[in-house]
């Protein structure tokens, strides 16, 4: 009878036991699923006075802001990089010349870094660690596409952007910088936008010459356009703007 009830106690216990690892690893995920998601604030669009006199001038038309992404694998994949930053959100805002960018990076990424560049302590991760700026191909043969690869200098012209302002946040493991480039003009039609990348340098080894710590592409003149519409919040923020 003691045995018995010793192994229905085991049983009891085992089964408890295995409910628990199931429903806490269930919920571990659901939690790293929707913890890593943007912060809310930051997928908004971000006004400012080109956007905003770019909003103006299209409503005074009867028309709307153009703004869009693209589908890119927005994650750096490369052996010495791999999963170190990604993109996480983009808004090509036409009409105002700007891209707006939501970068990200989790804490390992700093303890990379930190072996990476044999740092004496570990940065805090409040602190603006890496160099983030646009680098865009423009073409300067429109006519001829055999050449858009970018692989000829005769052919392709790149600039480099930075970032006329930008933002921060954290949630849980996730570190975020959102990035607005002013000047970008995505409609010239001389040397047209063939690509679009995000280069990424550690603060303390920028130098362009060099290879960058991670690239991410957002654009390129072949895929699909995504439109975004604007919520009721950049509608509210649009309409309250002021300098």
């Amino acid at each position: 009878m003691k045995e018995n009830l010793f192994f229905k106690i085991v049983k009891y216990t085992v089964k408890a036991i295995g409910l628990t690892l199931v429903f806490g690893t269930t919920i571990f995920f659901l939690w790293r699923v929707f913890s890593s998601g943007n912060p809310a604030d930051m997928e908004n669009l971000a006004v400012n006075a080109p956007v905003y006199e770019a909003w103006q001038a299209a409503k005074a038309e009867g028309a709307e802001l153009t703004v869009y992404a693209q589908e890119q694998d927005h994650i750096t994949r490369a052996d010495h990089n791999y999963s170190y930053f990604a993109v996480t959100d983009v808004k090509f805002v036409e009409e105002a010349n700007q891209v707006q960018v939501l970068f990200r990076y989790n804490n390992a990424t700093i303890r990379h870094l930190v072996e990476d560049y044999g740092l004496a302590e570990t940065p805090d991760r409040a602190e603006d660690l890496y160099d983030v700026t646009l680098y865009v191909a423009y073409d300067l043969t429109p006519d001829v596409h055999t050449d858009d690869d970018g692989n000829d200098p005769a052919s392709v012209k790149f600039v480099r952007y930075h970032a006329t302002a930008h933002t921060a946040d954290q949630k849980n493991l996730y570190n975020y910088r959102r990035f607005i480039f002013d000047g970008v003009d995505m409609t010239v039609t001389d040397n047209p936008v063939l690509a679009v990348y995000v280069d990424v340098y550690y603060k303390d080894d920028i130098n362009y010459e060099k290879d960058s710590y991670g690239t991410l592409i957002i654009y390129d003149y072949a895929s699909e356009r995504i439109p975004y519409e604007l919520s009721k919040k950049d509608v509210e923020r649009l309409e309250n703007f002021s300098e």
